[in-house]
């Protein structure tokens, strides 16, 4: 397995490193709000627009997900207090 994603990363890489080497032309990017305008290589622009989409998936699944790590925690606790309970039971018994 760890093969596998070792190669895909690779294959990755490469598709990436071409991308980036065929795209080099400078387009101006203008954030329409703001006045500011850049100018910044194709390929930088799409890279960056890449990175921020992942961060907010990241964030937005980071947010749905916080139910479940909520019940987990709960679970958890539930099941070191069914621990201690059965240690201090078991320690009764056997007196």
């Amino acid at each position: 397995m760890r093969f596998i994603n070792s190669f895909i990363a690779a294959v990755v890489a490469v598709l990436v490193i071409l991308f980036a080497v065929s795209n080099r032309q400078p387009v101006t990017v203008e954030i329409w709000p703001l006045p500011y305008q850049v100018s910044l290589s194709l390929y930088a622009v799409l890279l960056l627009a890449v990175l921020i989409g992942f961060i907010a998936g990241g964030i937005g699944m980071w947010m749905v997900g916080r139910e479940r790590r909520r019940q987990h925690r709960r679970l958890r606790r539930h099941a070191r207090d069914l621990e201690q309970s059965l240690a201090r039971h078991q320690m009764t018994v056997e007196k």
